[in-house]
């Protein structure tokens, strides 16, 4: 169960701002779905909600991404449509001017559109942006400038941003802006009430938009020409609480603690709402969408942000997640007011054999790090040789054995083994216990892994005995003899025990 510990005398308060606090969002319709297709494409969508999420680019979406992006529009589809901005040119006869001069005669027409539309309501500021070839703007995700009431976005790329100039004005006399909902987008709305989530409305689904506020009158005035995005202001979704979270297994057993993160709200409904937990150094964000009021397990849903991550972050998360499985709690303690916001039960299946397999590399990483202290860092991809570096790193840390074919070694021949290494490789085998420093450190994600000295102890023998021992008479005191070893059983492969400790 889920229990909160929030003041619900806030809630209608930021249920109201969250209400009022709506975009309104008109562009060009082009021919689309009728409106018996577009109640299918509702259905479909709705019955595959819990699977996939389902988006769409028809006729008019494909149109506005060609609208706002001419460069894309003229290569792919050079002889589609008339060249619109030639025609302008030619129509305010701007093709011969130089730059500086239609530089300057741009500068007066936008001065002048901004002062007419003050005359025309002087209690805000505006903003023209023309920004053509980006692309259509993404509403949700738009940082909000200080003071912004609304943006209006129009096809080719031209946004008109509104902002609050007279504030005890538009207290006493806030615009306003009516519409009605019929068919499936009356359905629409009442999911944008209980739940928040973003809907867009078609021509179909809206009846006539109407308004006393004099900038709105080229939308009013533009007939079944508009779309409606209707969603929770950006205001909304960038308010940020500095939280603490627990994440609890089942019974209080164990737990895994992040002293500090954000809460942010993603959305809110009558019914339901859902916020995101993130930190600038925590490898993840993670979601949680509870009901309004609170029934059952809240869903939990993870982004992994792991690219450029030290492992010991990500392993942290893990730990952290696993704690929920199959079931747990995670608590959200807001450290301003010094109370829980949030207590949720969480059920989470069990790891697949991929993520057992992503969990004992990313385990087997910080080892490493921590035992020959490398500071780490987690690729875009993990390559062969990685995996490779990690297989051959740990046999040395854990003592285990390595398979190889063939072991070279070089001996220093000197007065106090040019007797005695004869007679002891006399019959061509034995057992050798090596200690050395290597010269060529693996890699691991890129980074050398310098394991300082090791140790190697094999039971060998040597190829080409006689060739090798005649080698080893004819050297000079002080000159390096190589010898190779073939191993007649696995190579045992250990850290010196002073390194170990």
């Amino acid at each position: 169960m889920i229990a909160t510990r929030e003041n619900t005398a806030d809630r209608p308060q930021l249920l109201h701002f969250f209400m009022t606090s709506y975009l309104l969002i008109p562009f060009v319709e082009q021919s689309d779905l009728d409106e018996k297709a577009s109640r299918w494409f509702e259905k479909l969508k709705k019955s595959n909600e819990g699977k996939v999420n389902i988006g769409k680019m028809f006729a008019s979406d494909i149109v506005n991404e060609l609208l706002h992006r001419r460069t894309l529009k003229d290569h792919f589809f050079p002889n589609a449509s008339l060249d619109v901005m030639e025609l302008k040119r030619l129509a305010a006869r701007t093709g011969e001017m130089s730059t500086q001069e239609l530089d300057g005669l741009t500068d007066i027409n936008l001065e002048d559109t901004i002062e007419h539309w003050k005359d025309r309501d002087a209690r805000f500021n505006y903003q023209i942006v023309f920004d053509k070839d980006l692309g259509p703007p993404n509403h949700w995700s738009a940082s909000i400038q200080p003071g912004l009431v609304m943006s209006i976005y129009k096809p080719g790329g031209k946004t008109v941003n509104v902002f609050e100039r007279d504030v005890e004005s538009l207290r006493a006399d806030p615009p306003t802006v009516t519409t009605t909902f019929t068919g499936s987008g009356i359905e629409k709305f009442e999911k944008l009430i209980k739940t928040g989530v973003p809907q867009e409305f078609d021509t179909h689904e809206l009846g006539p938009i109407t308004s006393k506020w004099p900038l709105m009158s080229d939308v009013t005035n533009a007939g079944n020409t508009y779309k409606l995005s209707v969603g929770p202001s950006p205001l909304l979704l960038n308010r940020k609480r500095s939280v603490r979270v627990d994440f609890v297994s089942k019974n209080d057993v164990e737990q895994v603690r992040y002293e500090v993160l954000d809460l942010k709200p993603v959305r809110l409904g009558t019914e339901e709402f859902e916020i995101s937990i993130s930190g600038k150094n925590v490898p993840f964000k993670l979601f949680l969408a509870m009901s309004i009021p609170p029934k059952g397990n809240a869903a939990f849903n993870v982004e992994n942000d792991w690219v450029g991550r030290e492992p010991k972050e990500i392993h942290k998360s893990l730990d952290a997640f696993n704690l929920l499985r199959p079931a747990g709690q995670i608590r959200v303690f807001d450290l301003e007011t010094e109370k829980y916001l949030v207590e949720a039960g969480v059920q989470l299946s069990e790891e697949t054999p991929l993520q057992v397999r992503r969990r004992t590399l990313i385990a087997d990483a910080v080892s490493i790090a921590n035992r020959f202290g490398v500071s780490l860092k987690l690729p875009e991809k993990i390559e062969k040789q990685d995996y490779e570096t990690i297989h051959f790193v740990k046999k040395f840390m854990e003592t285990g054995t390595i398979e190889f074919d063939n072991i070279a070694i070089v001996i220093t021949k000197s007065a106090e083994n040019q007797d005695i290494l004869p007679q002891y490789l006399s019959n061509g085998k034995g057992f050798f216990k090596l200690e050395h420093t290597q010269q060529n450190p693996p890699r691991l994600f890129g980074t050398p892994i310098d394991m300082g000295r090791v140790v190697i102890e094999i039971e060998a023998e040597i190829t080409d005995l006689a060739a090798t021992l005649k080698r080893f008479a004819k050297a000079k005191a002080g000159a390096g003899v190589r010898i190779v070893l073939k191993p007649l059983s696995p190579v045992r492969v250990s850290l010196p025990v002073a390194d170990t400790a």
